[in-house]
């Protein structure tokens, strides 16, 4: 053995044991998430349970912290808020309602009566609010959605809960990087570990041929049992 492989393969495996240990919280969280996913009937909650982690509030909210001391509203001019003014009512909210989450919409409605309404919705991992706002009057309701231990924990598996369009993430930015991370920890131990493996003595016959079989068997599910 030459000394780059020596140094190769003396690199590869203090590589491949400090950051499987250093991630091993995060594989097995994303392992058991991922095996939730695939059985998303025996952990996510049934329609009745959500009704039940449901709760609504109703209350005014403060017109003095607005803007111009009133509501925004729609006129001829414009449609929507301004962004001094979405603050304002989303800083309201958090401080009367304790919303937590990302503003998802900001929209002006009109209710049965016609009379104009402001809609905003926020949403977070294992749950979502909605408030419906009276935008003469300030009168408030949230109604509230916690959908419980397994869909925070699958949210945080997907961290966008597979969406591809421009919504707003249920976790955020920062855990967006974690999962991206965790993806790049994974190839750089999947990488050191075929080095390790390489470096056997009779090469790895064994293992070659599992290997070989592994990918023919999930190549061959794939293409006769996946519909």
């Amino acid at each position: 053995m030459s000394r780059f492989q020596r140094w190769l393969l003396k690199t590869a495996r203090t590589i491949h044991v400090y950051l499987t240990l250093f991630g091993l919280t995060l594989i097995l969280f994303f392992a058991v998430t991922g095996f939730m996913l695939n059985h998303t009937e025996w952990f996510l909650p049934s329609d009745a349970r959500l009704e039940a982690q449901t709760r609504r509030e109703t209350r005014t909210l403060p017109l003095d912290k607005m803007p111009g001391g009133k509501m925004p509203a729609p006129s001829e001019d414009r449609d929507e808020a301004t962004g001094d003014e979405k603050l304002a009512v989303v800083e309201a909210l958090r401080k009367e309602f304790g919303i937590s989450g990302e503003m998802s919409s900001f929209l002006f409605t009109k209710d049965d009566d016609n009379r104009p309404q402001i809609k905003v919705e926020f949403k977070r991992a294992g749950g979502e609010a909605v408030a419906t706002i009276d935008a003469e009057t300030a009168r408030t309701e949230v109604v509230s959605v916690y959908q419980g231990w397994a869909v925070l924990l699958t949210d945080l598996h997907r961290g966008n809960r597979g969406n591809m369009s421009n919504e707003v993430k249920r976790t955020g930015m920062v855990w967006s990087f974690v999962i991206d991370g965790t993806c790049v920890m994974l190839l750089v131990i999947s990488a050191t570990g075929l080095i390790m493996w390489w470096s056997l003595k009779s090469r790895g016959k064994k293992g070659a041929v599992l290997f070989v079989l592994g990918t023919l068997l999930t190549v061959g599910v794939y293409y006769w049992f996946v519909p």
